[in-house]
């Protein structure tokens, strides 16, 4: 596992207990030491760096304004992110017990709270102290190193990513921008007529890059590997079985999204629908107040599972989306504490909703249906009503050799 340790204390550049810590780690540490002294530049310095060994964080830090002094913590920014590290907090001030707690419910057992030691004597048992926490902390989360490995892996191909595609177009950026634009306001660049909104082309198309990127990553590639054969007995319960392939499958959506194809709507109570139009027509869909093609079913729909299995083989097949006429969704999240199979009937589901309605009540969106899973779903619906009589072959043909 690798990282580096970032220490965030407002004392850190002063003639302190603090710089003298901070220099102690530096002589000792195999991981490099990032001093930062100010809450700003600390929350700058989160979003550009995504592996941190551990972050060493001051509660309180004073800052002055025009000769006027305040105090400021980082309750905020630590609620605001997710960090993949060992957290410490110092602090001369008691923090609380409710805040505490909420740390500790975000964080877990990657947070500590420590009180600061203003003995200089102190400073070695202090750095001491801090590497036997991180070697504690990384022997008892062995399952990190391979998301820092994964983050090494995306940070070093989205440079490379960048660096390539700047080299071909400096202004690659509105290239694919405008790809999916048919018609634009000349004098602003606004769009007027689009096949897919144009920031969302632009995510996508550089999310490919990156995925073919990490995919020819051998370390990842070995990493993953080694790491699944050797907890390979390793049996999870039901409950993290369900919270993992509930992630995986769906993802909650802001009503700032514009509609795209996977989007779950509850219609009216307990009616789902499942947005199956292509994304490339959903702008003139929406703009022209056109019907969006969408699958509902309902949570008593699976009940239906009935009528095509007879035992348990048969269910097997239906959850390996076997059988043509029906579509399951696993931990299909009908409310926020009932996750449960939903089941799609090919030969009931297809319905029509107003692009202006869905636009305009996206508030009833619930979730959205990730890829490749919404493909799957688009791609099974298209060959159930798609399909073509044929003969069956007969015996004599399957039994000539």
């Amino acid at each position: 596992m690798e990282g580096i340790i970032l220490f965030a204390d407002d004392a850190i550049f002063q003639d302190s207990f603090e710089r003298k810590l901070f220099e102690n780690l530096i002589q000792t540490s195999e991981y490099p030491v990032l001093p930062i002294n100010n809450l700003e530049d600390f929350e700058k310095t989160t979003k550009s760096i995504s592996t941190f060994r551990a972050i060493l964080l001051d509660w309180e830090f004073i800052e002055r304004i025009e000769e006027i002094e305040s105090k400021k913590n980082p309750l905020d920014i630590l609620l605001s992110n997710h960090f993949y590290s060992l957290i410490f907090i110092y602090s001369q001030i008691d923090i609380g017990n409710e805040t505490k707690a909420t740390l500790k419910k975000k964080f877990g057992d990657k947070i500590d709270f420590l009180s600061k030691i203003k003995d200089d004597a102190q400073v070695k048992a202090e750095t001491e102290k801090i590497f036997a926490a991180i070697k504690k902390f990384q022997e008892a989360n062995t399952h990190l190193s391979v998301p820092f490995i994964w983050s090494h892996a995306i940070n070093k191909s989205v440079q490379s990513i960048f660096d390539e595609l700047e080299k071909a177009d400096k202004f690659w950026i509105r290239e694919l921008y405008y790809s999916s634009v048919r018609k634009l306001d000349k004098a602003t660049g606004e769009p007027k007529e689009v096949e897919v909104e144009p920031t969302i082309e632009v995510i996508n198309l550089f999310q490919n890059l990156l995925s073919e990127k990490l995919i020819q990553n051998t370390n990842l590639q070995t990493a993953i590997g080694d790491y699944a054969k050797s907890n390979f007995k390793q049996q999870p319960d039901e409950k993290a079985i369900k919270e993992l392939y509930s992630r995986l499958y769906y993802t909650d959506t802001l009503d700032t999204d514009t509609v795209m194809t996977g989007d779950v709507f509850e219609l009216k109570e307990g009616v789902f629908g499942i947005v199956i139009s292509p994304e490339c027509d959903m702008n003139k869909l929406i703009k022209k107040n056109e019907n969006i093609e969408v699958l509902c079913f309902v949570k008593e729909d699976f009940a239906k599972i009935k009528d095509y299995c007879d035992n348990e083989d048969e269910i097997k097949r239906a959850y390996n989306q076997e059988i043509a006429a029906i579509h399951l969704l696993p931990v299909f999240p009908f409310s926020d504490a009932d996750s449960t199979t939903a089941l799609i009937d090919f030969r009931f589901s297809l319905k029509f909703a107003d692009g202006k309605f869905l636009d305009e009540n996206k508030a009833k969106r619930k979730r959205k249906i990730n890829s490749p899973y919404i493909q799957q779903l688009r791609q099974r619906y298209l060959a159930y009503v798609g399909r073509v009589g044929v003969p069956a072959i007969p015996n004599s043909l399957r039994t000539t050799k």
